[in-house]
């Protein structure tokens, strides 16, 4: 009888790791792929979530300044200027830390793409929702871009 228990014990403990498994207990949540963001976003705006403020694009720059996130590997572009060598790391659910990078000054850029690039640097959290992406950079202010399809 007390060999029946040992047994029986014995394969309840084996068991148990995958039955936790399966039910999800004791289980950290796995930090989110990098590949969530992956593509190209077209910069929609400037907002501001305490506020209810939003500065659109000017309609003098359609989609001149955008980010294309790559598995890890971040490039922003503006009207004329871009930064590379910048990579990224989603920490938690939404979290982002983001490891600045070299930025190209070749001049002619305009006061909305010295903005963009100066802020995207700084951005540490993210939200997206269907095909629309925030980027937040200081408290509740946040960068909106719209994902490109072809």
């Amino acid at each position: 009888m007390k060999t029946k228990k040992i047994k029986l014990l014995a394969r309840f403990l084996l068991l148990l790791p995958l039955c936790a498994a399966l039910l999800g207990a004791g289980c950290e949540k796995d930090e989110m792929s990098e590949s969530v963001l992956n593509g190209k976003w077209i910069l929609l705006g400037f907002g501001n979530d305490s506020t209810g403020e939003f500065t659109s694009e000017p309609e003098s720059e359609p989609k001149s300044s955008y980010v294309v996130f790559d598995n890890g590997e971040l490039v922003a572009y503006s009207v004329t200027n871009r930064s590379f060598d910048m990579k990224y790391l989603i920490k938690g659910e939404n979290k982002l830390s983001v490891e600045p990078g070299k930025l190209t000054l070749v001049g002619g850029d305009t006061a909305w793409g010295q903005r963009f690039l100066t802020l995207i640097g700084e951005i540490f959290e993210f939200g997206i929702h269907e095909d629309v992406l925030k980027l937040y950079y200081e408290n509740q202010k946040f960068m909106k871009f719209k994902k490109e399809t072809k």
